[in-house]
């Protein structure tokens, strides 16, 4: 599992998803050539999604994808009992790979993390990312709980890393590497993570971005690696505004509410309102935001 997977922002409207809005984000980037789309991601907000909406999008997704990328389906629940219903039903869909969020609410132990993923992999055979976001559980997955449960089942094939912390990310890499596909979560680390031997990412720039963040990719992979580096730091005063996922920007990290209106400027898709309790943009960020994206 190599190259950029999208985690793409989620279009609501007053009384639901506006699917029309989700179609034409999914097939733009699709159209753009990117690996896969991952629209029940946090980015997506995936934990505001009832079971049905999620099965809904991952169908439309399917449906958009066409063959063309790969479809993978967050479970964005913190117990084994309904992650093992949902990736149940996104396996009857045909997603592609399952990616699992962690226990959230509370912070088990170590052994506790690992019997929650035994009792998923036990119940589910599918193509399985593994995923540590601290921002929303309150703790990160240790390398070696990733690295028991990848030695166990074959079903195992990446980990996907939002926890902003490089030290870590190296051990994945260093660790699990040669084995799993390590991915990068955050855009503002895609292509350090690139250069020290990761083998792609699920990002949300790609939302707004055109083909920015698969030119990085394509980049790095052809060992034009000051030309990506430079991509890198043409996009760090965006990266430092948006925040997210424990990299606090100017805003204090307004994700992904900062992520859907940068791509209702850029595409023009209605993004409805926020789902409560994100908050929606001032007029004063909303201006900032417009700036930063026409310098780019």
């Amino acid at each position: 599992m190599e190259g950029v997977i999208v985690a793409t922002v989620m279009p609501f409207a007053k009384d639901g998803i506006n699917y029309d809005g989700l179609r034409q984000l999914l097939s733009h980037v699709v159209s753009l050539g990117y690996h896969g789309v991952f629209p029940t991601s946090s980015t997506g907000e995936v934990t505001k999604l009832s079971v049905e909406e999620r099965v809904k999008v991952m169908e439309v997704a399917k449906e958009v994808a066409g063959g063309k990328a790969m479809v993978v389906g967050g479970t964005g629940t913190g117990d084994h009992i309904s992650t093992i219903e949902i990736a149940k039903k996104y396996k009857d869909v045909g997603v592609d790979a399952l990616l699992v969020t962690p226990p959230y609410y509370v912070q088990p132990d170590w052994a506790a993390v690992y019997a929650f993923y035994k009792r998923v992999l036990d119940k589910v055979d599918m193509p399985t990312i593994l995923y540590t976001i601290p921002l929303a559980t309150g703790y990160n997955v240790p390398v070696e709980v990733f690295e028991l449960a990848a030695q166990e089942y074959s079903q195992v094939v990446a980990v996907k890393d939002s926890s902003g912390d490089f030290r870590y990310h190296l051990d994945l890499i260093h660790l699990l590497g040669r084995r799993l596909s390590v991915l990068q979560g955050l855009d503002m680390l895609f292509v350090p993570s690139l250069l020290m031997g990761a083998h792609g990412g699920v990002l949300a720039g790609p939302n707004f971005l055109g083909r920015v963040t698969l030119d990085q990719y394509l980049l790095v992979r052809g060992g034009k690696i000051q030309e990506a580096i430079a991509l890198h730091n043409k996009l760090m005063p965006l990266w430092r505004f948006m925040g997210g996922c424990g990299l606090v920007g100017k805003l204090g990290g307004k994700w992904p509410t900062l992520y859907k209106l940068a791509t209702q400027i850029v595409h023009n898709i209605d993004m409805g309102p926020p789902r409560e309790p994100l908050p929606p943009v001032d007029d004063k960020d909303r201006r900032e935001l417009e700036r930063l994206l026409r310098e780019l």
